[in-house]
């Protein structure tokens, strides 16, 4: 039987992926400023630093870009010198080395990929069935052009899922994802939109299965994104595949 792989939300765009003994955090690690969207409670990171369920170990930190919301090199700092990990990816910045994260990961020998052009879509295999690749794309918005903002295809034994954060779904036609046969590809609500609609993404996205994450919390949700994501689940071709949102505090699927 084919191996699961286990998906939690643990909040906003923020994943932790269970498979095969292997346990890697994706976007899980940011602070409550500079953004508007649902954060990390004291008491879910407070389990991430004592390593309590679902946390117990987390092998690899993988960050997309670093937008408040998505990644805090200070806080991924304070983590790692609690808990160790196997790896961690993320993106070349200004404030990883203000931060002091990669002088830390350098002194204790972490192993570390700084994304960068140089990386782009290499393909590291970082346990005998996991394999990660990192490419860089445009972040939605112009205002954000020059932000350094990855996707990540990761490859589960024979499953490939792709996590697409704020991918600019307007100029970006995932072109190089042509002949792939993906598991699963984690939209947020815009992107997922603009693929209900056929408006504004005119690219490909081969994917059997779609999962909308990057989405407010109940109490958090101030500018209507569930009511319009419920609309437009609502609205969905069924025949175009099966869609999942992941929207609720440590939800939790496999794929």
């Amino acid at each position: 039987m084919e191996e699961a792989l286990r998906v939690t939300l643990v909040a906003n765009a923020g994943v932790l992926l269970k498979y095969d003994g292997t346990t890697l955090l994706l976007d899980g690690i940011y602070g409550p400023e500079g953004h508007p969207f649902s954060n990390l409670t004291p008491r879910v990171w407070q389990a991430m630093l004592a390593g309590e369920p679902p946390f117990e170990r987390i092998d690899y930190l993988l960050f997309t870009h670093a937008h408040p919301d998505h990644f805090s090199p200070a806080m991924t700092l304070e983590y790692l010198r609690r808990r160790p990990v196997k790896g961690v990816f993320a993106p070349d910045t200004r404030t990883v080395g203000e931060s002091g994260l990669r002088a830390y990961l350098q002194e204790s020998g972490t192993p570390c990929v700084l994304l960068s052009e140089e990386t782009d879509h290499a393909a590291f295999r970082i346990e005998p069935r996991l394999t990660v690749r990192a490419f860089r794309t445009a972040h939605l918005d112009k205002a954000f052009a020059r932000v350094k903002h990855f996707c990540y295809l990761i490859s589960f034994g024979e499953k490939q899922v792709l996590f697409t954060a704020d991918i600019n779904y307007v100029t970006e036609d995932l072109a190089r994802l042509r002949g792939r046969e993906l598991r699963a590809a984690f939209v947020n609500p815009l992107f997922f939109n603009a693929l209900r609609t056929g408006k504004f993404f005119k690219g490909t996205l081969p994917a059997a299965g779609i999962c909308v994450y990057h989405v407010p919390f109940s109490e958090d949700d101030s500018t209507g994104i569930r009511q319009r994501l419920e609309h437009d689940l609502a609205c969905w071709d069924a025949g175009r595949g099966p869609v999942v949102p992941l929207w609720d505090r440590l939800q939790q699927i496999e794929l």
